[in-house]
């Protein structure tokens, strides 16, 4: 292996742009840059995300969430957050191991008023002074229903079986409906969705509320921001309940345990918050090195990081 750092000096260079240009556009917001611990005691339970453990009994933080929602709920203002998260058994194109994320909270606001402010954000990032970019908002319902004919609250398994059939997608495999939904999602609706435009699908089903907050259409308030196939951010309407909180990550754990995986212990201090008076927000985390490839019109995560992680 190579000494050299993989990515080039004007890549290196526009992440520290980037940066520049990150904090600023908050500052101008009055929000407040935190920072949080990499190393916790506790980490996700999602059965879809796998933590990279140390030999001390601590884990590589997935995410910074957890820590800024303690913040969020001490002292109640608007914060954001650059750092290195970690996820084990990712690789890929857009996928590694290591990887750059921006989060942030605004107090008091709605999913909706977030998906605003992030597509300000990435055009003020994206788009040069004589530029523009379209933004379009569309339903998980409504893009099923426009891309593929398909109603979501009735599809059957069958029904995803055969819409993979008419595009030769053969599975190995059988699927829950959630499978098959967040399968077509990513390899038959996302490519199909327009080009140069920032897409946010938004309300998903209850299954893929994570969380965020459920509303009156049984809806989970949550956001993707996707843009030329490549989904760049993922926000919520955030949860304050905390034992519905609770109650979720015990499902998450009944969900890793029939899957053969380790149930994860969940994170008390986080519960604590939540219970204490977690303020109604919306957050969002943005893959930063996903905005960069973008940036730089490159295919693979590796060429916008110096020395990616195996």
């Amino acid at each position: 292996m190579s000494w050299q750092p993989r990515a080039s000096l004007h890549a290196i260079e526009t992440r520290a742009e980037l940066y520049e240009k990150i904090r600023a556009f908050f500052q101008n917001k009055n929000v407040l840059e935190v920072e949080t611990p990499i190393l916790n005691s506790y980490t996700v339970t999602d059965e879809n995300i796998e933590s990279i453990a140390t030999e001390h009994s601590q884990y590589l933080h997935t995410s910074p969430e957890y820590a800024m929602k303690r913040l969020l709920a001490f002292y109640q203002r608007d914060i954001y957050q650059v750092c290195k998260v970690f996820r084990a058994e990712e690789k890929g194109a857009y996928h590694l191991s290591e990887f750059t994320m921006l989060e942030w909270y605004k107090l008091s606001w709605s999913y909706k008023d977030l998906m605003q402010e992030v597509a300000e954000l990435v055009k003020a990032l994206l788009c040069k002074s004589d530029e523009s970019l379209d933004t379009q908002q569309i339903s998980y319902q409504q893009v099923f229903k426009k891309y593929l004919n398909i109603d979501v609250q009735t599809a059957s398994q069958a029904d995803y079986l055969q819409v993979c059939t008419d595009h030769s997608i053969k599975l190995s495999t059988a699927l829950t409906v959630q499978q098959y939904q967040e399968f077509v999602l990513d390899q038959i609706i996302v490519p199909k969705l327009q080009q140069n435009c920032l897409i946010f699908i938004y309300d998903y089903p209850i299954e893929q509320a994570a969380l965020a907050q459920i509303n009156s259409e049984a809806h989970a308030e949550r956001f993707e921001l996707y843009f030329n196939g490549i989904e760049l951010a993922n926000g919520f309407q955030e949860l304050t309940d905390a034992k519905e909180q609770k109650s979720r990550f015990e499902e998450d754990n009944r969900k890793r345990l029939q899957e053969n995986k380790n149930a994860i212990d969940i994170d008390k201090n986080f519960i604590a918050a939540l219970d204490s008076g977690f303020p109604e927000c919306a957050g969002v985390a943005l893959g930063i090195d996903r905005l960069l490839m973008i940036m730089l019109d490159v295919k693979h995560i590796e060429e916008v990081i110096p020395f990616p992680s195996s």
